[in-house]
């Protein structure tokens, strides 16, 4: 903007122009008489400023990250303080101090536990908190060691009973028991299953009373001192039946202190009449309850057959019983 004033305005002018923030450059033109070659007294300049402050932000990793190893790897930790954290890294390695690689993302923010199943050894562990792609420092470290599962070979029965009252007939397999405790296609026999006709072999761990029921001990499982956990139990029953008439069941129980207290009843449909192998439990089943190693001697540990059939004259032809365990040293 260019303005023609007199020697006496120029302050004035200059003054108003002062009062302008857009960045902007004015000249003042004036003269100081009539008919003067004007002369340009001056350019000014004004510009705008703005001043702020920028903040920073570090994104914390978690706390107190703990390892507990066996099968697999639990873990736990206390999530980040910076709670917009949407989850978590997990990085495993197999040198203490790393290198560490991402196996797992865990989410969300609030999470404070995972599972890690690496593979037998002994696994190093850090975790990062994460927003976005951003990652936090690493946590600190956590170690776990993860044992595999050892099976036993199966066990065979040295002794065995019939259940005599409140048992079907209460005679159990009658017959040469004892073969039971041989794999070698000679028979212990049950001739009668029971005094019903009822399919069931009983309730919870409760037998029926209208069932034949038999019992078998003196398994030497060979576990060593060093077991940490009883993981699974698994029993073998090789079995053949007089007659396929009707609907027949066969069912297990096991007795951690010589058959005083029974696990729940494991209940198997046969309909095979030639010597069939039937399995319960397995290496991943421990009958609905934890294990101390002192309840596998040979006079703690009992399994008891029942025998249950539409048919109460049919007849049961057993060869072989014999169990073997699953557990971690």
């Amino acid at each position: 903007m260019t303005a023609r004033v007199r020697a006496g305005a120029v302050i004035t002018a200059l003054a108003a122009l002062t009062a302008l923030t857009a960045l902007t450059a004015f000249a003042v033109i004036w003269s100081a008489w009539p008919g003067a070659a004007p002369m340009t007294l001056a350019s000014y300049t004004d510009a705008v400023a703005s001043t702020g402050t920028v903040g920073a932000d570090t994104l914390a990793p978690p706390t107190g990250l703990a390892a507990i190893g066996g099968t697999s790897v639990s873990l736990t930790w206390t999530p980040t303080v910076d709670t917009y954290a949407t989850g978590y890294s997990l990085l495993r390695g197999s040198v203490n101090g790393g290198p560490y690689g991402a196996v797992a993302t865990v989410t969300p923010g609030s999470a404070s536990a995972t599972t890690d199943a690496p593979g037998a050894g002994t696994w190093y562990y850090v975790l990062q908190s994460a927003y976005q792609s951003w990652v936090s420092a690493n946590s600190g470290q956590a170690a776990a060691t993860v044992t595999s599962t050892v099976t036993t070979t199966y066990a065979t029965c040295t002794t065995t009973a019939a259940d005599t009252s409140g048992a079907g007939d209460n005679n159990g397999y009658q017959s040469n028991p004892t073969r039971a405790c041989a794999n070698d296609s000679s028979f212990a026999t049950d001739s009668n299953s029971g005094t019903s006709t009822s399919t069931s072999c009983g309730t919870g761990a409760t037998p029926s009373t209208t069932k034949d029921r038999h019992r078998f001990w003196g398994f030497a499982t060979g576990l060593p001192v060093t077991v940490t956990s009883i993981d699974g139990i698994e029993v073998q029953v090789d079995l053949g039946m007089g007659s396929s008439t009707g609907t027949t069941n066969i069912c297990a129980q096991l007795s951690w202190n010589g058959g005083t207290t029974w696990t729940t009843i494991k209940p198997l449909a046969i309909s095979a009449t030639a010597e069939t192998t039937y399995t319960f439990g397995g290496v991943a089943d421990t009958w609905g309850r934890t294990w101390l190693l002192g309840q596998f001697s040979t006079s703690n540990l009992r399994l008891r057959l029942i025998d249950a059939s539409s048919s109460s004259t049919k007849r049961f032809d057993l060869d072989y019983v014999a169990l073997r365990v699953t557990y971690m040293p």
